[in-house]
């Protein structure tokens, strides 16, 4: 199964040294089109991690170096009908983390439409 994972929303950054809370605009842009194109909601398993690193289900899957969100992780057995070389891989999954190619992806995998340009 594709997974894909989002950072939990209203999370606190030690790092900026504030008591402000965010959320992640390339994560809500996905949430944006998964409200868009709900179906997609059975077709993946998503998952919401933390803010604060480790990131360890990420971690986990893709090493420690590879923990950024949001990130779509698919089985290349899984999908040989489709073009997936712009993705990286670590050992036998493929993943990306760029929102644009993710939505490539969705839009090529289960049809959806794609961002406009």
């Amino acid at each position: 199964m594709t997974r894909l994972f989002l950072l939990n929303p209203g999370f606190h950054d030690a790092q900026l040294g504030d008591s402000k809370r965010y959320y992640c605009p390339h994560c809500a842009m996905i949430e944006g089109v998964l409200q868009y194109y709900p179906h997609l909601k059975e077709e993946l398993d998503i998952d919401y991690v933390d803010f604060a690193r480790p990131r360890t289900a990420v971690v986990e899957l893709l090493g420690e170096e590879n923990q950024g969100c949001p990130v779509l992780i698919i089985h290349p057995e899984e999908n040989t009908d489709l073009d997936v070389s712009y993705f990286k891989q670590h050992e036998q999954l493929l993943y990306v983390n760029s929102t644009a190619l993710i939505a490539k992806f969705l839009a090529a995998k289960y049809g959806i439409a794609l961002p406009h340009p």
